[in-house]
């Protein structure tokens, strides 16, 4: 009976055995892991991604920012401009082509949420938006003026050569025929793609909310300073590896929220009116830019592979986000 037990412990099954071969593989070779791991990270430190050449990026594109905001304004459009992706995050490189995000804040609309009392007006040259998730589909909203009757005629008065040219176009518009909903369509009625050369114009799109012209994307969004509710879900879920941390997570709830003219697929939608024109997307850029703002060069670098692998051996037509 002791022979028969020696006898079965001297067998191992063939997983065990591939398990201690692994094993086995790992502990004679950690020289050659950690010099892959060495020249790999010297790598992408060579095509951009350290220290040094990240921040540099981001204080180029906090400038882009300023001056195109400058230059608008001074055009008479009430707007600022913000820059989103991986051009001013920094997990982009030369070879792999990244569009620049450009968002156009519109600030002749001032958000409130249904939850909050409605704003007085300050002046003629803003209009109040009532933003109400209720019966839209989850990260979706509708947008509501308040009393549109009573709020055309403050603006019968407008000067189209003195004042913004955003809210002078805005009221061409009877919004009471509507109940007051404003369709994000709005976003597209006066594009700024259809003053460029007709060579540029043969090369522009339509993506989504984004007007696309070569490596340039514009989105035009509104603004919210309040955050809605399903938004909020990012400071109560679990931290691995503590981040977020809680200093950032307190300056994200600063942040508000943009509204972006684009509303949910149609195909998902059984209802025979369902206001698909009337749903505005919520996106919260702001609040996603101060994240990858808080990845140290480590995470960028992870990040930045991934994107290399992801161009080098998916189909271009993938859509992976």
């Amino acid at each position: 009976m002791a022979r028969n037990m020696r006898g079965k412990k001297k067998h191992s099954t063939r997983k065990e055995r591939i398990v201690l071969k692994t094993a086995q593989d790992v502990a004679r070779n950690p020289s050659e892991d950690e010099e892959f791991s060495y020249h790999l990270s010297r790598f992408l430190e060579t095509v951009a991604i350290n220290e040094n050449v990240i921040p540099f990026r981001r204080k180029i594109m906090f400038s882009f920012e300023r001056a195109m905001t400058t230059i608008i304004k001074a055009m008479w459009g009430n707007r600022r401009v913000y820059v989103f992706g991986s051009q001013i995050e920094g997990t982009t490189t030369m070879k792999l082509m990244s569009d620049t995000d450009y968002l156009h804040r519109v600030d002749m609309f001032r958000l409130f949420l249904d939850s909050e009392i409605p704003p007085l007006q300050p002046h003629n040259q803003q209009v109040f938006l009532k933003m109400s998730t209720s019966g839209c589909a989850s990260q979706f909203c509708v947008l509501t003026i308040l009393d549109p009757s009573t709020l055309a005629m403050r603006f019968q008065k407008l000067d189209p050569t003195r004042d913004p040219v955003d809210i002078v176009n805005f009221f061409l518009k009877d919004w009471t025929t509507i109940n007051g909903m404003i369709p994000h369509t709005i976003m597209f009625h006066n594009k700024n793609i259809t003053n460029q050369h007709p060579v540029i114009l043969q090369q522009a799109k339509i993506h989504g909310p984004a007007e696309s012209i070569r490596n340039i994307d514009n989105v035009y969004a509104c603004y919210c300073k309040s955050l809605p509710k399903q938004c909020k879900f990012v400071f109560k879920r679990p931290r691995p590896g503590h981040w977020p941390s809680e200093k950032t997570l307190k300056k994200a709830k600063k942040y508000g929220v943009f509204i972006v003219p684009q509303g949910p697929p149609k195909s998902t939608n059984i209802c025979t009116y369902d206001y698909f024109e009337y749903q505005w997307r919520i996106s919260t850029n702001l609040t996603e830019r101060l994240f990858m703002f808080s990845l140290d060069t480590v995470h960028l670098k992870a990040f930045v592979l991934t994107k290399m692998i992801k161009r080098s051996y998916l189909p271009q037509n993938i859509k992976t986000g």
